[in-house]
């Protein structure tokens, strides 16, 4: 099976090495063939992209190019932030997978993972109480009793999926924007916070007497099954 992947950004460097390493760590899953390049008009015609890693700065000079995204239905995006860049840009593009540079090449490697697990991952139920199921990649909430349904965002359902897979700890926040949104540096809690609110929110919707993420006195979050 071959996948294409897509790196724009002006680092050759960056590029290279984003393609070793890549290539090395999933050669036994699938074939990459890799195009690099520095502008967004130099896509050549593949007719399936997998994959797009991208510098937020050429990103911001095309404003419409995650709008034609679209069109790809199944294409996956990394945006790859600058050291500085202003905060707020985070919130604007945080449904999206980013990481800041000098970022770990693991941080990629942990996010291309998740978009490519393999077909018993894809299948995994985890179950919240006894009639109450969580499938992660098809990112829906399902009561089993009374058949009521809940969708998720991608975020929601990533962050739920890291929550309860170390339920047995409290979460700090940073972890969090680490492993659900990559962030690998202080940022603002907001866009957090946020989606916890409405996690619990759509948990809520079950009517089940039983708060489902809990947050301690020092602001982290853990999940507790009733």
């Amino acid at each position: 099976m071959q996948k294409n992947f897509v790196i724009i950004d002006n680092d050759i460097l960056l590029k290279n090495l984003i393609e070793d390493q890549i290539s090395s760590f999933f050669k036994k899953k699938f074939k990459i063939n890799f195009q690099k390049i520095n502008k967004i008009e130099n896509i050549g015609d593949l007719e399936i992209i997998d994959l797009i890693l991208i510098n937020f700065m050429i990103l911001r000079q095309n404003k419409n190019f995650l709008t034609n995204l679209d069109t790809f239905k199944k294409t996956k995006i990394i945006i790859m932030f600058d050291d500085g860049v202003d905060r707020f840009e985070f919130k604007k593009y945080s449904k999206h997978n980013f990481v800041v540079k000098p970022f770990k090449l693991k941080q990629l490697i942990n996010i291309i993972t998740d978009f490519y697990a393999n077909y018993e991952t894809n299948q995994k139920t985890i179950k919240i109480t006894s009639d109450l199921v969580f499938k992660p990649e098809i990112k829906l909430l399902i009561s089993q009793k009374n058949k009521l349904t809940i969708n998720l965002t991608e975020k929601e359902s990533k962050l739920l999926n890291y929550i309860i897979e170390n339920k047995d700890k409290v979460l700090k926040k940073h972890e969090i924007l680490v492993n659900v949104w990559g962030i690998n540096q202080e940022v603002n809690t907001h866009t957090l916070e946020t989606h916890i609110y409405s996690l619990k929110k759509k948990l809520d919707y079950f009517k089940y007497d039983h708060t489902f993420i809990y947050s301690d006195h020092l602001g982290g979050y853990y999940f507790k099954n009733p």
